[in-house]
């Protein structure tokens, strides 16, 4: 008995990655509609010149189609590869690094918005990041309510919610990254200062 031979067409995974793609770039068009949380297949479809079945066919449920949405936005702004902060002294350059990359595609401003079932993608996805920005605050050794005063701060800057409200209040896209950055540096500053106070 012969084993039949598994075919593999270059051409036919490219186009099934296209049309991938496709349907990921209309689910993404859906979310940046305001006030839009939910993703709907059979639009999704329309939108990318495929059939319902075809989109069920890549992602056939909401659980497929938001890990693949979240997987796809990170192949665009690779923050996977940004490396975690190290201790106080890093947490800028992460900062700057994070927003630089987090506003190089729109579909930030909707994946940072946390509603919905992008709320617990986000949390899971943010998690080793929040957990290093938590140890490097704890390290400077200031007092209990300073340092969570200042972890509540840096995590509301930690995000991509923190950067596009600064674009659409007139700062230019480039500017915005080194102006959190610097908002971090005075955030540590300050807790460094209350730290020696206690000592």
């Amino acid at each position: 008995m012969t084993k039949a031979r598994s075919y593999v067409s270059p051409k036919r995974e490219a186009q099934a990655q296209a049309t991938r793609t496709a349907i990921l770039e209309a689910f993404a068009e859906q979310l940046s509609e305001p006030g839009r949380d939910h993703l709907s297949p059979s639009e999704a479809a329309e939108r990318a010149g495929v059939s319902l079945r075809t989109v069920h066919f890549h992602f056939p449920n909401e659980e497929s189609q938001v890990l693949a949405l979240g997987a796809w936005y990170d192949s665009l702004v690779a923050l996977d590869t940004v490396e975690l902060a190290t201790g106080p002294d890093d947490l800028p350059r992460y900062y700057r690094e994070i927003h630089r990359r987090g506003l190089k595609h729109p579909i930030t401003r909707v994946l940072a918005s946390g509603r919905g079932v992008w709320a617990e993608m986000r949390r899971t996805r943010r998690a080793a990041r929040i957990e290093a920005i938590r140890r490097a605050v704890k390290a400077i050794g200031a007092p209990p309510r300073a340092t969570a005063d200042a972890t509540a701060m840096l995590l509301s800057l930690s995000g991509a919610d923190a950067s596009w409200p600064l674009v659409d209040h007139g700062l230019p896209a480039e500017r915005v990254p080194d102006v959190i950055a610097n908002t971090v540096g005075l955030i540590l500053a300050q807790l460094r200062a209350q730290a020696r106070k206690a000592r």
